[in-house]
Protein backbone atom coordinates (compact mmCIF):
# COMPACT_ATOMS: atom_id res chain seq x y z
CA UNK A 1 0.00 0.00 0.00
CA UNK A 2 1.54 3.29 -0.87
CA UNK A 3 2.47 5.67 1.90
CA UNK A 4 0.20 8.98 1.81
CA UNK A 5 1.89 12.32 2.53
CA UNK A 6 -0.70 14.27 4.48
CA UNK A 7 -0.36 17.71 3.67
CA UNK A 8 -1.82 20.95 3.32
CA UNK A 9 -1.22 23.88 0.76
CA UNK A 10 0.65 26.82 2.48
CA UNK A 11 -0.48 29.89 1.70
CA UNK A 12 1.58 32.16 3.85
CA UNK A 13 4.57 31.32 2.15
CA UNK A 14 6.93 34.02 1.56
CA UNK A 15 9.29 34.36 -1.36
CA UNK A 16 9.66 32.12 -4.47
CA UNK A 17 12.14 29.35 -3.02
CA UNK A 18 12.49 28.11 0.33
CA UNK A 19 15.81 27.84 1.97
CA UNK A 20 14.90 24.15 2.18
CA UNK A 21 17.51 22.13 4.28
CA UNK A 22 16.05 19.02 4.47
CA UNK A 23 16.63 19.89 7.99
CA UNK A 24 14.48 19.26 11.11
CA UNK A 25 13.18 22.57 11.49
CA UNK A 26 13.37 25.73 9.24
CA UNK A 27 14.90 27.42 12.40
CA UNK A 28 18.20 24.90 11.91
CA UNK A 29 18.58 26.10 8.15
CA UNK A 30 18.08 29.66 8.98
CA UNK A 31 20.82 29.27 11.85
CA UNK A 32 23.26 28.22 9.58
CA UNK A 33 22.67 29.39 6.23
CA UNK A 34 23.80 33.13 6.29
CA UNK A 35 27.49 32.54 8.10
CA UNK A 36 30.30 33.01 6.26
CA UNK A 37 33.40 31.46 5.29
CA UNK A 38 35.14 34.51 7.16
CA UNK A 39 33.96 33.11 10.46
CA UNK A 40 36.25 30.09 10.43
CA UNK A 41 38.97 30.39 13.42
CA UNK A 42 42.23 30.58 11.16
CA UNK A 43 43.85 33.94 10.16
CA UNK A 44 43.71 35.53 7.11
CA UNK A 45 46.12 35.02 4.95
CA UNK A 46 48.08 37.51 2.57
CA UNK A 47 46.49 37.46 -0.99
CA UNK A 48 47.82 37.11 -4.39
CA UNK A 49 45.73 36.63 -7.43
CA UNK A 50 45.93 33.77 -10.36
CA UNK A 51 43.66 33.10 -13.38
CA UNK A 52 41.43 30.08 -12.99
CA UNK A 53 40.45 27.53 -15.92
CA UNK A 54 37.30 29.31 -16.09
CA UNK A 55 38.96 32.13 -16.86
CA UNK A 56 38.24 34.57 -13.71
CA UNK A 57 40.81 35.82 -11.72
CA UNK A 58 39.96 34.60 -7.55
CA UNK A 59 42.03 34.82 -4.35
CA UNK A 60 44.93 32.81 -3.75
CA UNK A 61 45.17 32.86 -0.06
CA UNK A 62 48.62 32.20 0.05
CA UNK A 63 50.57 31.01 -2.80
CA UNK A 64 52.60 29.12 -0.24
CA UNK A 65 50.28 26.93 1.34
CA UNK A 66 51.01 23.21 1.81
CA UNK A 67 49.61 20.26 2.79
CA UNK A 68 46.90 17.28 1.98
CA UNK A 69 43.31 18.38 2.44
CA UNK A 70 40.72 15.81 3.13
CA UNK A 71 36.91 16.60 1.86
CA UNK A 72 34.41 14.49 3.18
CA UNK A 73 30.82 14.80 1.31
CA UNK A 74 28.14 13.05 -0.20
CA UNK A 75 28.53 10.81 -3.62
CA UNK A 76 26.64 13.60 -5.76
CA UNK A 77 28.95 15.84 -4.71
CA UNK A 78 31.54 14.50 -6.64
CA UNK A 79 31.66 16.37 -9.99
CA UNK A 80 31.44 19.80 -8.38
CA UNK A 81 34.50 18.88 -5.88
CA UNK A 82 36.37 17.14 -8.46
CA UNK A 83 36.25 20.45 -10.52
CA UNK A 84 37.01 23.00 -7.65
CA UNK A 85 39.74 20.22 -6.69
CA UNK A 86 41.33 20.88 -10.03
CA UNK A 87 41.39 24.62 -9.55
CA UNK A 88 42.46 24.69 -6.33
CA UNK A 89 45.51 22.88 -6.72
CA UNK A 90 46.54 24.73 -9.86
CA UNK A 91 46.43 27.85 -8.09
CA UNK A 92 48.04 26.34 -4.70
CA UNK A 93 50.48 23.69 -5.85
CA UNK A 94 51.96 22.72 -2.71
CA UNK A 95 47.80 21.56 -1.70
CA UNK A 96 47.16 17.88 -2.73
CA UNK A 97 43.15 17.38 -2.28
CA UNK A 98 41.60 13.72 -1.13
CA UNK A 99 38.09 13.34 -1.60
CA UNK A 100 36.03 11.01 1.01
CA UNK A 101 32.77 10.39 -0.34
CA UNK A 102 29.60 8.19 1.30
CA UNK A 103 26.47 8.16 2.38
CA UNK A 104 25.54 11.52 4.56
CA UNK A 105 24.20 10.21 7.63
CA UNK A 106 27.08 7.71 7.49
CA UNK A 107 30.03 10.74 7.37
CA UNK A 108 28.87 12.37 10.78
CA UNK A 109 29.13 8.46 12.31
CA UNK A 110 32.89 8.23 10.69
CA UNK A 111 33.52 11.53 12.17
CA UNK A 112 32.26 10.87 15.54
CA UNK A 113 34.16 6.86 15.44
CA UNK A 114 37.33 9.39 15.14
CA UNK A 115 37.72 9.57 10.98
CA UNK A 116 40.28 12.52 10.72
CA UNK A 117 39.53 14.93 8.01
CA UNK A 118 39.37 18.84 6.85
CA UNK A 119 36.71 19.78 5.28
CA UNK A 120 33.23 18.68 5.68
CA UNK A 121 30.22 19.59 3.57
CA UNK A 122 26.60 18.48 3.51
CA UNK A 123 23.85 19.21 1.16
CA UNK A 124 21.33 20.83 3.42
CA UNK A 125 21.36 23.11 6.37
CA UNK A 126 20.27 19.90 8.87
CA UNK A 127 23.12 17.91 8.32
CA UNK A 128 25.10 20.76 8.95
CA UNK A 129 23.42 21.91 11.98
CA UNK A 130 24.17 18.25 13.40
CA UNK A 131 27.81 18.59 13.12
CA UNK A 132 27.53 21.81 14.62
CA UNK A 133 25.95 20.64 17.36
CA UNK A 134 28.00 17.33 18.18
CA UNK A 135 31.09 19.93 18.23
CA UNK A 136 32.54 18.60 15.48
CA UNK A 137 32.92 21.83 13.65
CA UNK A 138 35.50 24.73 13.78
CA UNK A 139 34.17 28.10 13.27
CA UNK A 140 30.65 28.46 11.24
CA UNK A 141 29.73 26.87 8.04
CA UNK A 142 29.90 28.51 4.66
CA UNK A 143 26.54 27.61 1.76
CA UNK A 144 28.25 27.60 -1.46
CA UNK A 145 25.20 26.55 -3.27
CA UNK A 146 22.07 25.88 -3.56
CA UNK A 147 20.27 22.48 -4.52
CA UNK A 148 17.28 22.40 -5.93
CA UNK A 149 14.54 19.83 -6.91
CA UNK A 150 13.12 18.16 -10.36
CA UNK A 151 11.38 15.46 -11.53
CA UNK A 152 13.14 12.49 -12.95
CA UNK A 153 11.29 10.00 -15.52
CA UNK A 154 12.38 7.18 -17.54
CA UNK A 155 13.88 8.22 -21.19
CA UNK A 156 10.67 8.39 -23.48
CA UNK A 157 8.48 9.47 -20.07
CA UNK A 158 5.44 7.40 -21.47
CA UNK A 159 3.73 7.96 -18.45
CA UNK A 160 2.93 11.61 -19.76
CA UNK A 161 4.55 13.54 -16.75
CA UNK A 162 4.28 16.67 -16.82
CA UNK A 163 4.57 18.35 -13.56
CA UNK A 164 4.39 17.76 -9.76
CA UNK A 165 0.81 16.45 -9.45
CA UNK A 166 2.11 13.47 -11.03
CA UNK A 167 3.60 12.88 -7.41
CA UNK A 168 0.44 12.33 -6.37
CA UNK A 169 -1.25 10.24 -8.90
CA UNK A 170 -1.87 6.55 -7.43
CA UNK A 171 -2.49 5.33 -10.99
CA UNK A 172 1.61 5.70 -11.39
CA UNK A 173 4.75 4.19 -9.51
CA UNK A 174 5.88 7.03 -7.34
CA UNK A 175 9.50 7.35 -5.63
CA UNK A 176 10.87 9.55 -3.50
CA UNK A 177 13.45 9.32 -0.62
CA UNK A 178 13.63 7.84 2.55
CA UNK A 179 11.82 10.19 5.10
CA UNK A 180 14.98 10.77 7.50
CA UNK A 181 17.01 11.74 3.98
CA UNK A 182 17.68 15.55 3.23
CA UNK A 183 16.00 14.52 -0.23
CA UNK A 184 13.43 13.10 1.51
CA UNK A 185 12.58 16.06 3.86
CA UNK A 186 12.35 18.18 0.69
CA UNK A 187 9.42 15.90 -0.57
CA UNK A 188 7.33 17.16 2.57
CA UNK A 189 8.61 20.53 2.34
CA UNK A 190 7.79 20.68 -2.13
CA UNK A 191 4.10 18.99 -0.98
CA UNK A 192 3.07 21.41 1.04
CA UNK A 193 3.80 24.30 -0.98
CA UNK A 194 2.25 23.03 -4.24
CA UNK A 195 -0.71 21.84 -2.03
CA UNK A 196 -0.66 18.20 -2.66
CA UNK A 197 -0.46 14.57 -1.47
CA UNK A 198 2.60 12.44 -2.55
CA UNK A 199 1.46 8.84 -3.14
CA UNK A 200 4.73 7.26 -2.77
CA UNK A 201 5.35 3.46 -3.86
CA UNK A 202 9.30 3.57 -2.61
CA UNK A 203 10.57 5.17 0.27
CA UNK A 204 14.25 5.11 -1.22
CA UNK A 205 16.78 4.69 0.93
CA UNK A 206 19.55 5.17 -1.29
CA UNK A 207 18.25 8.66 -1.25
CA UNK A 208 18.41 11.13 -4.26
CA UNK A 209 20.53 8.62 -6.65
CA UNK A 210 18.84 5.41 -6.15
CA UNK A 211 15.41 6.87 -7.30
CA UNK A 212 17.17 8.19 -10.53
CA UNK A 213 18.75 4.33 -11.02
CA UNK A 214 14.88 3.30 -10.49
CA UNK A 215 13.65 5.43 -13.28
CA UNK A 216 16.68 4.69 -15.54
CA UNK A 217 15.88 1.00 -14.98
CA UNK A 218 11.98 1.63 -16.06
CA UNK A 219 11.00 0.37 -12.26
CA UNK A 220 9.25 3.72 -11.44
CA UNK A 221 7.71 6.29 -13.56
CA UNK A 222 8.66 9.19 -11.83
CA UNK A 223 10.54 10.27 -9.07
CA UNK A 224 11.81 12.99 -6.87
CA UNK A 225 15.47 14.32 -6.90
CA UNK A 226 18.02 16.69 -6.43
CA UNK A 227 18.01 18.19 -10.02
CA UNK A 228 21.97 18.18 -10.04
CA UNK A 229 21.84 13.86 -9.88
CA UNK A 230 19.59 13.36 -13.04
CA UNK A 231 22.59 13.47 -14.91
CA UNK A 232 24.29 10.25 -14.11
CA UNK A 233 21.25 8.40 -15.24
CA UNK A 234 22.36 9.67 -18.79
CA UNK A 235 20.04 8.79 -21.86
CA UNK A 236 18.39 6.36 -19.89
CA UNK A 237 16.78 9.03 -18.14
CA UNK A 238 14.53 12.60 -18.82
CA UNK A 239 14.03 15.67 -16.19
CA UNK A 240 11.07 17.70 -15.45
CA UNK A 241 11.79 20.79 -14.40
CA UNK A 242 9.49 22.11 -11.15
CA UNK A 243 8.60 25.69 -11.57
CA UNK A 244 10.57 28.34 -9.63
CA UNK A 245 7.11 29.55 -8.04
CA UNK A 246 6.47 26.00 -5.97
CA UNK A 247 10.04 24.29 -6.37
CA UNK A 248 12.38 23.91 -3.21
CA UNK A 249 16.10 24.13 -2.41
CA UNK A 250 18.70 23.04 -0.02
CA UNK A 251 21.36 24.67 1.22
CA UNK A 252 24.86 23.10 0.33
CA UNK A 253 27.30 23.97 2.91
CA UNK A 254 31.06 23.49 3.62
CA UNK A 255 32.84 24.19 7.26
CA UNK A 256 36.50 23.23 8.28
CA UNK A 257 36.70 20.50 11.10
CA UNK A 258 37.91 21.00 14.67
CA UNK A 259 40.48 17.37 13.94
CA UNK A 260 41.23 19.14 10.48
CA UNK A 261 45.68 18.94 10.36
CA UNK A 262 45.58 21.84 8.04
CA UNK A 263 42.94 24.41 9.15
CA UNK A 264 44.66 27.37 7.05
CA UNK A 265 44.32 25.44 3.69
CA UNK A 266 40.73 24.51 4.32
CA UNK A 267 39.63 27.99 5.66
CA UNK A 268 41.67 29.12 2.31
CA UNK A 269 39.48 25.98 0.16
CA UNK A 270 35.97 27.40 1.47
CA UNK A 271 37.15 30.91 0.67
CA UNK A 272 37.83 29.58 -3.02
CA UNK A 273 34.15 28.15 -2.93
CA UNK A 274 32.30 31.12 -1.95
CA UNK A 275 34.47 33.50 -4.39
CA UNK A 276 33.01 34.54 -7.95
CA UNK A 277 35.13 31.37 -9.00
CA UNK A 278 33.52 29.30 -6.87
CA UNK A 279 30.27 30.30 -7.86
CA UNK A 280 30.72 29.70 -11.51
CA UNK A 281 31.93 26.56 -10.84
CA UNK A 282 28.95 25.23 -9.02
CA UNK A 283 26.56 26.87 -11.09
CA UNK A 284 28.01 25.18 -13.68
CA UNK A 285 27.51 21.74 -12.31
CA UNK A 286 23.76 22.89 -12.49
CA UNK A 287 23.74 24.22 -8.72
CA UNK A 288 22.35 27.60 -7.69
CA UNK A 289 23.96 30.39 -5.90
CA UNK A 290 22.77 30.91 -2.34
Amino acid sequence: MKRLFAVMACSMLVGPLVSCGDDESSSANTATAGTAASSTDAPAPTQASATTEAGLTTAVDNPALKGTLTIMAPGPFKGVLEAATTEFEAANPGVTIELNLGHVPTLLTQLEGGVVADVLVTPDAGTMGQAVTKGLTAGGPSVFAKVPMALVVPAGNAAGVAGVSALADEALRVAVCAAELPCGKLADQLAKKAGIVISADTMETGGSPGVVTKASTGEIDVGLVFATDIAAGGSKVAKVVIPDTINVASDASAAVLKVADDADVAAAFLAFLTSEAGRTLVTGKGFLVP
